[in-house]
């Protein structure tokens, strides 16, 4: 009996994880950094050229929103080799904040080029969990971001339309927040792929 509850002690510690290598694996929870609950946060390049992901905070500053978000606060993701490299780090469920690819173009917080941007857990009856990807600063990366069971948005160029993201300079925000997506409550895997 004790070896049953230790072997399912074991087999409780890991985690069915989406595919990395287009099978099925089992990832350890403790191998993925951050808070090791929250969102789940796949990176996947399928550039030609090495991305370097970074995950920054706009809690209380570019986003307005302060009350009841977190900051991230975990290890930032290292370099993702070309055609396909992933990497996966959990963030806190009320985290607000953006996502890009750091190379020179790119200010210290993602300024002057392509992000992905989140408000997770709002707390908002319409957008619970909301994203889009932004090209206002400056297009620099094609990017696409996909919810588990909710949208994909996907951006390739610099002229692409607001069903899509935010157009490069236009501060009217394609008309309303055109290019926000939203899902249901709760913890959700969210993919953000470079050269989609």
């Amino acid at each position: 009996m004790k070896l049953s509850l230790v072997a399912l002690s074991l087999l409780s510690a890991l985690v069915h994880a989406a595919p990395l290598n287009g099978t099925d694996v089992l990832v350890e929870r403790s191998t993925i950094p951050g808070p090791h609950s929250g969102h789940l946060f796949t990176f996947v390049n399928k550039c030609k050229h090495t991305v370097t992901p970074a995950i920054g905070n706009t809690r209380c500053g570019y986003s307005a929103r302060c009350d009841g978000s977190k900051a991230y606060s975990g290890p930032q993701p290292g370099q993702l080799k070309p055609n396909g490299a992933k990497s996966q780090y959990y963030i806190d469920n009320t985290w607000v904040g953006r996502i890009w690819n750091r190379e020179n173009k790119c200010g210290k917080t993602g300024e002057n080029c392509s992000m992905a941007e989140f408000n997770l857990d709002s707390g908002s009856f319409y957008t619970p969990q909301a994203y889009d990807i932004s090209n206002i600063q400056g297009y620099t990366q094609s990017m696409g971001v996909k919810a588990a069971g909710c949208d994909e948005v996907r951006c390739t160029s610099p002229s692409c339309g607001c069903s899509q993201a935010y157009r490069v300079a236009d501060l009217t925000g394609c008309g309303n927040d055109y290019p926000v997506r939203a899902c249901g409550a709760g913890p959700i895997a969210f993919t953000v792929t470079f050269c989609p």
